[in-house]
């Protein structure tokens, strides 16, 4: 049992397993006596255990895999059993038998061909590198048609259920042309699957090679010749670590500099939002090495990831760790961010945070850019649209080790969301969890589910969103999904993603009106978007947590949690991010004073400090931030081409232990060298 939960094996999985093991067993029980009906409903138990284990392919097809039951012994067993059922009931030497037995083999083999064609379809359709927003036309790459990446083995062989219970039914006293045409519609299925697969896999034997697609790739690059990249890598695909990159997106398409966007995993990509920047996926080393990219002189790091040492490693470029928040959690202030040439955080705040890692960063590294994203943020609403206060609850995640444990989640966030649901006056509740909360704590996340289940239950008693509102939510996202799907296909100019955040507009606008001043909202998914929530809210309750500094960015009051009961003074000097916000101690005290903030502007005794806080957190508001970040990497890229001009590249300069003095020419020890052909690029 500690083996199969080790593996993903939930209640749920183990019901599906147990109920396809007893189904075999009892089917052979039948076959011995000759209980055609009861095989029957067994063949249907079967059917339908096989149709959950494709929902659920990654884990219940491991464990059966282990077990030695794969698809293609479960689906023999299921035929084989059959025959014997034929047998058993002194059906050999019919037409129907005869049929079943062909119609057995034939499938078996088309099966086969097709599996065979689809995977070397497939395996020649993984490029070593992805592309968008490049034109790739010259290598005249086939697409795979949609039943080949949508119905893998696992649903072909489901195919077999004509031929089964045709055999079962005509055994059952049926007529013999339903085990005939049973076989028959089995094997033709597969048959036009196989037939139409054909000019496909015939037309992927001619597909280019590794090398050709890089080198077409290197050849766009050469043409589009970026000067800035933004590099990301997160080791599991998901929407949970993609907005990382997501969020300097707008601020990168601004930059008056070619940019690039560079990703290290193909699983990452379906998660970027739209863009018209060029961008490539590159997971191997070799291949990243291989691309051209002599034009380049700055890159920046949204994350301290290990795959960033691919690309760090090419001197002639400046690398830049520029984050993905602010915030006062230890990992904001990393010593292994020394591997860069300079850091940029937002403001003073960001500075001063990097001056407790001693002697490990150079306070001239560190540049203040301001946190171009929250442009749009907006400031305090009219007391019309605050009738009913929107207090935001945003709690950070459990971190990735103990000593970064900073949710509130599992200490009052319960009680915390049952306070604002319950009290006298009404508030309206956006809760909006880390997107990690609960990965690396069951307790965290059974916290999670709590209030989950206590927000549902409150918006019971209130009125619905209105049919046609959610008909039109729902078109909205539909079209919203299929650009984003379609913008992986074909390359995106500035008019095609005007009109794609114009559709995100839409939904919000629509999403907030539709539902209310009263109904409370649980968002766990990317829309609505935090900076939406952020707009739509009155006050934040939260953690030490980058979220606190870019709500800091909207002039409105907002609490942070102190689990450790530390006291106000101390709390504010070891997280300055709370500063200017109201502090939460144990038993909730101090909510009623950030309630009353949000209700009475007048009232609020932490404006002022906002207002400095703020500044010291994100930098003026003149310049603003997008001009900032725009100047950061101006300067950055001149210092880059006056060290490498443009056709040189860094090549170390070999030690000669017998000079004199000792010492390389250079202090960096790299010496800039030319390729030919290249002086005139850039």
């Amino acid at each position: 049992m500690n083996r199969l939960r080790h593996l993903g094996v939930d209640g749920p999985a183990l019901a599906v397993l147990a109920a396809m093991g007893l189904s075999f067993l009892l089917q052979a029980i039948e076959v011995a006596m000759a209980q055609v009906w009861v095989f029957g409903l067994l063949a249907l138990v079967l059917y339908t255990t096989e149709w959950l284990v494709a929902q659920r392919v990654t884990v219940l097809t491991k464990v059966l895999s282990r077990i030695r039951v794969g698809l293609t012994v479960r689906m023999l067993l299921r035929q084989i059993l059959l025959i014997a059922l034929y047998v058993s009931v002194g059906a050999i030497g019919t037409a129907a038998y005869w049929s079943t037995f062909a119609g057995m083999g034939a499938f078996f083999v088309l099966s086969l061909g097709y599996d065979l064609m689809r995977l070397q379809i497939m395996r020649r359709s993984r490029l070593p590198v992805r592309t968008r927003n490049l034109d790739l036309s010259a290598l005249n790459l086939p697409q795979p048609p949609g039943f080949v990446r949508e119905l893998p083995m696992n649903r072909v062989f489901l195919a077999d259920i004509a031929l089964v219970l045709g055999g079962v039914a005509h055994l059952a006293g049926g007529p013999e042309w339903l085990a005939i045409g049973g076989a028959a519609l089995s094997t033709g299925a597969v048959l036009v699957l196989a037939l139409a697969s054909v000019p496909t896999f015939l037309a992927h034997l001619r597909f280019p090679s590794d090398a050709q697609v890089i080198e077409e790739v290197g050849e766009r690059l050469r043409a589009y010749r970026p000067e800035v990249v933004l590099y990301f890598t997160f080791g599991v695909g998901s929407q949970n670590g993609v907005y990382q990159a997501n969020m300097w997106l707008e601020a990168m398409e601004r930059l008056d500099r070619r940019a690039l966007v560079v990703f290290r995993e193909h699983a990452n990509l379906p998660y970027l939002e739209p863009t018209s920047l060029p961008v490539v996926s590159v997971p191997r080393a070799d291949d990243l090495a291989a691309l051209d990219l002599s034009t380049v002189r700055v890159a920046l790091y949204p994350g301290n990831a290990g795959k960033n040492i691919h690309l760090v490693q090419r001197a002639e470029i400046k690398h830049v760790f520029i984050g993905h928040g602010d915030s006062d959690k230890l990992p904001s202030s990393n010593r292994v961010s020394r591997i860069f040439d300079e850091i940029w955080v937002a403001g003073r705040g960001g500075r001063e945070r990097y001056r407790r890692v001693r002697h490990a960063i150079d306070d001239r590294d560190v540049v203040e850019v301001g946190r171009p994203q929250l442009d749009a943020v907006s400031g305090p609403r009219t007391a019309a649209e605050r009738s009913v206060p929107t207090v935001i609850y945003a709690p950070t995640w459990e971190g990735v080790d103990d000593n970064n444990y900073l949710t509130s989640a599992d200490t009052v966030g319960a009680e915390l969301v049952e306070r604002l649901l319950g009290g006298a006056e009404p508030v309206r509740l956006i809760y909006k969890p880390h997107p990690l909360l609960g990965k690396r704590s069951p307790r965290a996340a059974a916290a999670h589910r709590r209030i989950v289940e206590a927000v549902t239950a409150h918006n019971r008693g209130l009125e619905p969103v209105p049919p046609e509102s959610e008909r039109r939510l729902a078109e909205l996202r539909g079209r919203i999904e299929r650009f984003r799907e379609e913008s992986s296909e074909r390359n995106l100019t500035g008019a095609d993603l005007e009109g794609y955040r114009d559709l995100l507009r839409q939904w919000h606008d629509l999403y907030w009106t539709s539902a209310g001043p009263l109904r409370h909202h649980v968002v766990t998914d990317p829309f609505p978007t935090l900076f939406s929530c952020f707009n739509e809210s009155d006050a934040m309750v939260s953690d030490i947590s980058s979220v606190v500094a870019d709500f800091i960015a909207s002039g409105k009051p907002y609490a942070i949690a102190d689990l450790w009961d530390t006291g106000d003074d101390e709390f504010r000097r070891q997280y300055p991010s709370a500063g200017a916000g109201y502090v939460l101690r144990p038993g909730l005290a101090g909510l009623e004073e950030v309630l009353a903030a949000a209700r009475r502007p007048e009232d609020d005794a932490m404006a002022r400090r906002r207002e400095i806080l703020k500044e010291y957190l994100l930098g003026p508001d003149e310049p603003d931030a997008q001009s900032r970040f725009s100047a950061a990497v101006d300067d950055l890229y001149e210092r880059g081409l006056r060290d490498f001009p443009p056709g040189t590249f860094a090549e170390p300069v070999p030690a000669d232990p017998f000079r004199e003095d000792g010492a390389d020419d250079r202090p960096d020890g790299m010496a800039p060298v030319t390729v030919p052909g290249t002086e005139d690029a850039g």
